[in-house]
């Protein structure tokens, strides 16, 4: 039997580092080899919010969107320091008590020597997002490899000139709040929306509804139509129509909030459709916009002010 591959997993601001099994001839050999021939990558680390005692984050590789899991399981029942990888693009990895039962795809574990220090991993990044807000880097590389610094990958050129300066730009953009906080969210953040969205001279609402449209938007709308890519029997006429009909509604209510360069890109988009040649070009035009509206929701759960609802929201008065 061959040797099984393993990871680390390392959260820079907090010099910790664990190593994974990844259980590649196992459970989901597809996910495990797509992670491993990804290698290494980094992104912004993010705590679950709802599931429980749980990290997960960004992968940056497009196939994550639509290739599919052999075996899913009960997260509330796997053991901790199991890590999952799923179609909403993200790597987790279960550090204790969850309440989400929702099957994932197992992939890997912490090694047993690790779970003490990724415990401790896990409630500092749970600081991070409820009281500190600071960034935190994770880097994910072949087991005992250095990490020398990741680009965000692209795609092959498309035929039309115009699409391709488009692509080029939103994926630059990309890069530069891979790990820098995007200045409009942190205006949002601030009270500083150039349309002072808000009602009644507050922001705190503003700031609720583009974390709960930018989500869906990128999670479902533009995840959606990269998955309806791959179908055989969908048109890129039939992308072409469906594409402004699930974008423009919440991109112009995220513009008016005040995620300006978001609608200016959903807009031009939507100008570009009809030069967007076949399936292969909207599968690199719309995954480009896409990991970068993802990535925004990312930046959304790190800057939002959770920790209002630490002890004012507690169930039956639980800890």
């Amino acid at each position: 039997m061959a040797m099984k591959k393993a990871i680390d997993v390392e959260w820079v601001p907090f010099n910790i580092k664990v190593t994974i099994d990844l259980d590649a001839e196992d459970l989901n050999p597809v996910f495990a080899n797509l992670l491993w021939t990804h290698l290494p990558y980094n992104s912004l680390q993010n705590h679950a919010l709802v599931s429980g005692n749980h990290l997960y984050h960004i992968v940056p590789f497009p196939e994550m969107v639509y290739k599919k899991a052999q075996y899913k399981e009960d997260r509330t029942k796997s053991p901790d320091g199991t890590m999952f990888m799923s179609n909403l693009r993200h790597m987790a990895i279960k550090y204790g008590p969850l309440t989400e039962y929702i099957p994932a795809a197992p992939v890997g574990h912490v090694q047993a020597a690790d779970m003490d220090k990724f415990r401790e991993a896990g409630r500092k990044n749970w600081e991070a997002a409820t009281k500190t807000h600071i960034p935190v880097e994770v880097r994910v590389t072949r087991h005992g490899e250095e990490f020398t610094g990741y680009q965000l990958p692209t795609f092959p050129a498309v035929s039309s000139p115009d699409v391709q300066k488009f692509i080029n730009k939103v994926h630059a953009i990309t890069q530069d709040i891979w790990l820098e906080k995007p200045a409009e969210l942190v205006a949002i953040h601030n009270g500083k929306s150039p349309s002072h969205a808000g009602s009644y001279n507050q922001y705190f609402s503003t700031m609720l509804f583009v974390n709960g449209e930018t989500r869906p938007l990128g999670y479902n709308a533009m995840d959606g139509l990269i998955r309806m890519c791959r179908e055989p029997e969908v048109t890129i006429e039939q992308l072409r129509l469906m594409t402004p009909h699930l974008l423009n509604i919440p991109g112009e209510f995220l513009g008016y909030c005040g995620l300006n360069t978001m609608w200016e890109f959903i807009q031009e988009a939507d100008e570009l459709l009809p030069q967007v040649a076949n399936k292969e070009e909207f599968m690199a035009f719309m995954e480009t916009l896409a990991l970068y509206v993802n990535h925004l929701n990312a930046w959304n759960l790190q800057l939002y002010p959770w920790s209002f609802g630490e002890e004012a929201f507690k169930y039956n008065g639980r800890k």
